[in-house]
């Protein structure tokens, strides 16, 4: 049923952020990113489930990959809990959380965790994933996590999404 939900609820909110900008950008095209890049990774992952990025919502395969969830439907479940937890509050990812949460009881304890863990991570929710295809993936995943990144040029990169420099897509 949270199956069926997700693939009817997601072309659904493509549809509502019409505004939001596609990437233009098809798996073949992540694939062709230098290994360790964020782009890359996002290609080996679209690749790994057999999936194109579906316009408008392409961040949301960031979100797996540097999070670290599967397309399994509580790690999608315990996704939304995170996001939630790290300051995303829109309604689709809220009210996919909610509902995970009625639908999955049994599984309340391992949401609140990823709820905790997205509060204590570093705010991703002013970032434009499609300006970081080309960065490392371990410096993006280290500054999420609050870990010692040394590369300037993306944590100045990072600081101006955050400020609202370079708007979120």
């Amino acid at each position: 049923t949270l199956l069926w939900l997700l693939g009817f609820v997601i072309p659904v909110h493509a549809k509502i952020y019409s505004r939001r900008k596609p990437w233009g950008l098809k798996r073949q095209d992540l694939l062709q990113c230098k290994p360790g890049t964020l782009g890359r990774e996002m290609g080996l992952f679209l690749e790994a489930g057999d999936l194109q990025p579906v316009p408008r919502v392409e961040r949301h395969d960031a979100y797996h990959v540097l999070l670290d969830y599967t397309l399994e439907v509580k790690q999608e479940a315990a996704m939304q809990f995170f996001l939630v937890g790290n300051g995303k509050h829109s309604p689709f990812t809220v009210g996919t959380a909610i509902f995970a949460g009625l639908m999955l009881p049994e599984e309340w304890n391992y949401f609140k965790q990823e709820f905790i863990r997205g509060k204590q991570a570093r705010s991703m929710a002013r970032w434009n994933f499609r300006y970081l295809l080309d960065d490392d993936y371990t410096d993006l995943r280290n500054i999420i996590f609050r870990k010692a990144v040394s590369n300037d040029a993306l944590l100045e990169k990072i600081a101006a999404m955050e400020n609202g420099v370079l708007k979120a897509a």
